[in-house]
């Protein structure tokens, strides 16, 4: 008998920079392909990422890193070790990753299903709760927004990270996969 189990994050989708990056079936992301896509810094390259708290997510299985020989270092994390790699980065990348896993919570058909959930095992007053905070976030952060002035470069991300939330949504709803 064979048993596929799937991941909470099978399949999620994260934008970093207006790149998506997809988590495979066990629910991790390859912090290889973000480094090499994003063009991040050689000495930042996930294969040369040391310390306790490195060597912590790799015991507790929430961080995979492989030697790949001549090909280099293949690194698969959670979203747990995505952030703690991303902040090892540096604070200003750890707040971009941090806000792009965010954002997953933010899509209203996400905070549908998560309420839903909570219904069906019982736990309506925490639904009924984040409910209310969802319907609470909404005008705060459109009110937040209308104050603040965006850089060009902000800009064009918010723009660029627009149009492949837009595509991801087009293909999601034509029964495509998103790649």
């Amino acid at each position: 008998m064979n048993i596929d189990i799937k991941h909470k994050h099978a399949g999620h989708l994260i934008t970093i920079e207006g790149h998506p990056f997809k988590a495979n079936n066990a629910g991790m992301w390859s912090l290889t392909e973000i480094w090499q896509t994003l063009k991040l810094p050689k000495a930042k390259a996930p294969g040369r990422w040391r310390g306790k708290e490195k060597d912590r997510l790799s015991q507790s299985q929430n961080l995979d890193v492989r030697n790949l020989g001549n090909a280099g270092h293949r690194a698969l994390a959670t979203k747990r070790a995505a952030i703690e790699y991303a902040a090892w980065v540096s604070p200003e990348f750890k707040d971009m990753v941090f806000d792009a896993f965010e954002a997953i919570l933010e899509m209203p058909e996400v905070a549908q299903a998560v309420t839903d959930k909570m219904r069906q095992l019982g736990y309506d007053h925490s639904a009924a709760l984040l409910e209310r905070e969802k319907d609470n976030r909404a005008p705060a952060l459109r009110a937040m927004n209308r104050g603040r002035s965006l850089s060009p470069a902000q800009k064009e991300r918010q723009r660029m990270n627009n149009r492949v939330c837009a595509e991801a949504n087009r293909l999601r709803k034509a029964g495509h996969d998103w790649h």
